[in-house]
């Protein structure tokens, strides 16, 4: 199956874990960025669960156009898999042969095929609300980097404190929890959303808090100022062992924040892309079948 997607990919990865011929539960697609597949990816990672990850690159389409193999591609997916609801981000659960589309929706499927979609009804919906208000913060992003006459980057920032304030009081409550408990208090701190384990949106939450960060440092803001738990959280959920494969590797470190087409974040450094200019700086295009593994 993973020939179908590799095509039209500019770059396809093959995620394991020592043993490269290990099933691949799951295929995930983005475009060649960090943006939504991030956090799946280093949702996957944490759980050492091997995967196949496709890359597809938006390119320059003369003097100031743009084209992607995936647009040719897509409707042929459509027609395969049935699946008429076909966007980036998509998964494939490769036991069922099924295509889930639609962020939040694969957040909760891989979630819960890694453990990591809480243990009970409650724990899964406060889950599902975390996952959705994490996007309505990516939302503020994307009206900064993509949308016409975009907000200040300080008026950016002000309204992204806006969620970060819910999140701070998410975490203290989260901490109050942990104090009342002596056996959770003594294994971990407060560097997860639900429950004092690894959950979907945890990773969702350090991609647009790294993104924040970036946008915060070029305007010389501290965005923790007034969020030293959600501070906490970032530091903290960056240094368990988990997820340093994923830190380490260059799907964070040379892949950039968003598309080549926006305004922040378009290049690693965090640089902006230039069309037909910066063209020989996007080496995270076109790197054809890699194979990535500790």
């Amino acid at each position: 199956m993973s020939d179908i997607f590799q095509k039209a990919a500019g770059t396809s990865v093959n995620v394991t874990f020592g043993d490269k011929d290990a099933e691949k539960k799951h295929t995930i697609a983005y475009w060649s960025i960090r943006g939504l597949g991030a956090p799946l990816t280093m949702m996957l990672c944490a759980a050492k669960a091997p995967f196949t990850l496709h890359l597809y690159d938006l390119v320059e389409k003369g003097e100031d156009g743009w084209t992607s193999d995936y647009f040719a591609a897509k409707g042929d997916y459509i027609r395969k898999f049935k699946q008429p609801l076909w966007n980036l981000p998509f998964c494939v659960d490769n036991e069922t042969n099924r295509v889930i589309c639609q962020t939040n929706a694969i957040f909760a499927h891989l979630g819960k095929a890694c453990g990591m979609f809480g243990d009970d009804d409650v724990s899964a919906s406060e889950c599902e609300q975390l996952l959705a208000e994490i996007y309505d913060l990516r939302d503020v992003m994307i009206g900064f980097v993509y949308r016409p006459n975009p907000a200040e980057p300080a008026d950016v920032l002000k309204n992204a404190g806006k969620y970060c304030a819910k999140f701070e009081a998410w975490l203290e409550i989260q901490g109050e929890k942990m104090e009342n408990d002596d056996e959770k208090k003594a294994k971990v701190s407060v560097v997860h959303l639900v429950n004092g384990k690894f959950s979907a949106p945890d990773f969702h939450l350090y991609e647009m808090l790294d993104q924040f960060e970036a946008l915060a440092k070029q305007e010389n803001v501290d965005l923790y100022e007034n969020f030293p738990k959600l501070k906490d959280f970032k530091e903290g959920f960056e240094l368990l062992p988990e997820n340093k494969f994923y830190l380490d590797s260059w799907l964070h470190k040379e892949l950039p924040f968003n598309n080549v087409v926006g305004r922040f974040g378009t290049l690693p450094g965090p640089k902006t892309y230039v069309h037909t200019k910066s063209a020989k700086e996007a080496t995270f295009r076109g790197k054809g079948v890699v194979e990535l593994s500790p």
